[in-house]
């Protein structure tokens, strides 16, 4: 696994785009590796890669890479995530573009997801960015 995450963060590296990149750096703390990827090459990259909710979720787990974050929900086969999983998740968002992508791209395609958001809801979540993703998780189910 280590060998096709180092593949694919070669393939952010090669993708790199700095306009993006600088303009993004306002939205994310400091530190942060910022290759300023864009949905048209997550989805052309996600291409390449198996669905795989393990690798998903060990992108994800790279706090240090805003594209690692991102492009783990196009891997993560909604069918396969554990409800604690996606709860984890949705507590762990880092930045406003986390709190809608996660919701669109994941969350809202979960065989549990009415579910999972009541949970969450009934949990009256007061952390500023896991409360908007909350929000954008119950817009995104149509509620």
């Amino acid at each position: 696994m280590q060998k096709t995450i180092a593949d694919i963060k070669k393939n952010f590296f090669s993708l790199r785009n700095g306009i993006i990149a600088d303009s993004l750096r306002k939205l994310y703390p400091t530190g942060k590796i910022i290759y300023g990827l864009n949905v048209p090459q997550f989805m052309q990259l996600a291409k390449k890669y198996p669905k795989d909710v393990t690798l998903g979720l060990n992108l994800w787990d790279d706090k240090g890479c805003r594209e690692s974050r991102l492009f783990s929900l196009y891997l993560i086969p909604p069918s396969e995530l554990e409800k604690g999983n996606a709860k984890s998740m949705l507590l762990d968002v880092d930045s406003t573009e986390e709190a809608e992508f996660l919701p669109f791209r994941l969350l809202r395609h979960l065989p549990y997801a009415r579910e999972l958001y009541e949970e969450l809801e009934a949990e009256q979540i007061t952390d500023p960015l896991p409360s908007y993703c909350l929000g954008m998780f119950k817009k995104n189910l149509g509620l």
